[in-house]
């Protein structure tokens, strides 16, 4: 019966331990994807990640509405980085308040730009070259 018992409880612990290693681990990387599209954004560049992303969403809503009009692409960009803009507003990451405001500003003037733009427009600007956004070539 103790032997039992204590494999229950070291299963328990196991189990407990992994999950606890898994929610640290997509935190982690969670984090890191923030700053890394926020350095994106500060180097004038769009975020690959979120191209990607939203080419993806772009394609796989063209197989069932053929006609889905382009301004979708940009909506979501512009929802990106108004999560990105939350995030660092409320971020710990900071070493002084001069660079989070400067982070912040960055991220602001980024989005004014965005609101002038195509969806075409953003994602040859900020990423320095022509991407097609075919759905054959996207999935």
């Amino acid at each position: 019966m103790f032997g039992i018992l204590l494999a229950a409880v070291i299963a328990f612990a196991l189990v407990a331990a992994f999950i606890a290693f898994y929610i640290r681990r997509v935190a982690d990387l969670a984090i890191t994807d923030q700053f890394r599209a926020a350095e994106s954004i500060a180097n004038g560049k769009f975020p690959e990640k979120w191209y990607v992303q939203i080419n993806r969403r772009l394609a796989r809503n063209r197989i069932f509405l053929p006609f889905i009009p382009e301004t979708i692409g940009m909506e979501q960009a512009l929802q990106n980085i108004d999560r990105l803009t939350r995030f660092f507003e409320k971020s710990p990451f900071f070493e002084n308040a001069q660079a989070r405001e400067l982070l912040l500003s960055q991220l602001r003037e980024a989005r004014q730009r965005w609101v002038a733009m195509t969806w075409e427009d953003i994602s040859t600007e900020y990423s320095g070259e022509t991407h097609s956004t075919d759905v054959e070539t996207i999935v």
